[in-house]
């Protein structure tokens, strides 16, 4: 990588719904884990652990257009869509390319607002569950 060279940045991020790729899209975020348990024999250092159960979510935030085109590409409902990929790719020429997928998409919660003297008003924020292991630039969580 070049000194001083351009990092990824917001313009630089290309993301892929089931309308094709998102424009008025303001923010995605998702996350996983998977917690352990720790087990403890004699002593007071554990011995073992445990491995508990993967989960991943996420979020993201659309201008209006951007929500009705999805919505109606998922059928007209987002509750009764099946699940659905979304791909977060990040490029620039100073940088390598790096694509995460989320591969089942199921949302959980749509909240929107309008207010007064707002310029881009009726902002819908989806949260989702990733039903699936987030592949983080194409290798799998798990």
């Amino acid at each position: 990588m070049p000194i001083n060279g351009n990092t990824y940045d917001w313009e630089s991020v290309t993301i892929d719904l089931p309308n094709g790729k998102a424009v008025d899209i303001e923010e995605i975020s998702y996350n996983d884990s998977r917690e352990i348990d720790v087990v403890y024999g004699k002593g007071s250092v554990s011995t073992k652990y445990g491995r508990k159960n993967y989960s991943a979510s996420g979020s993201m935030s659309l201008l209006r257009e951007e929500f009705e085109r999805l919505r109606k590409n998922l059928g007209g409902s987002v509750y009764k869509a099946k699940p659905f990929p979304i791909s977060v790719c990040y490029a620039n020429d100073d940088v390598p390319i790096v694509t995460d997928t989320l591969t089942e998409v199921k949302i959980t919660k749509q909240d929107t607002s309008a207010k007064q003297d707002e310029s881009a008003t009726g902002k819908v924020k989806l949260d989702f569950k990733i039903l699936t292991p987030i592949k983080w630039n194409g290798v799998a969580a798990l």
